[in-house]
């Protein structure tokens, strides 16, 4: 009857521990589960069509005879049809030239002398939205005097206008 009687505490104690186990998880809020979201995402977007032209007139050439030369270019930021640029564009020209004294260049921006380091010009901004245009001069002079050649030179003056995308 004693064993019985221990039996019987240990199933009443079990049954009263699972009973409090289960309602301490049935008020406490909280609950075991998995749970599987979808979510779809539309989107419509388009991208900034950047616009730089550069507008050149024919080459020139210089010769002993002739012995200055003006050559002018443009850069704009709209097309021949009128669009405009969408998104702010950086610049700098580009000149590549074999270096000779007897040849001087000057740059000339909007009728304003521009300094040239290393064959380059310092950055300039084309503005999104707003018709803008540079206008270019290049005043080249020969001088055969300062010439340390016997001949007469013979050379191409080339110009690159190089142009990214300004971050904003």
């Amino acid at each position: 009857m004693k064993i019985k009687l221990i039996q019987n505490k240990k199933r009443e104690i079990t049954l009263i521990c699972i009973t409090i186990m289960v309602m301490i998880l049935f008020f406490s809020g909280c609950s075991i589960g998995k749970a599987i979201s979808s979510t779809q995402i539309k989107s419509n977007g388009a991208v900034a069509k950047p616009i730089l032209v550069v507008e050149n007139n024919p080459e020139i050439n210089i010769t002993s005879k002739q012995k200055e030369g003006n050559y002018t270019f443009y850069v704009k930021n709209y097309n021949e049809v009128g669009e405009i640029t969408q998104v702010d564009m950086k610049y700098y020209v580009q000149i590549l030239n074999k270096e000779d004294d007897a040849i001087s260049i000057k740059l000339l921006k909007n009728n304003k002398e521009i300094s040239i380091e290393n064959n380059q010009t310092e950055e300039f901004t084309l503005k999104k939205q707003e018709m803008q245009q540079d206008e270019y001069k290049i005043q080249i002079k020969y001088d055969k005097e300062k010439s340390t050649s016997i001949e007469d030179i013979m050379q191409k003056i080339e110009i690159k206008v190089h142009s990214e995308q300004a971050k904003g």
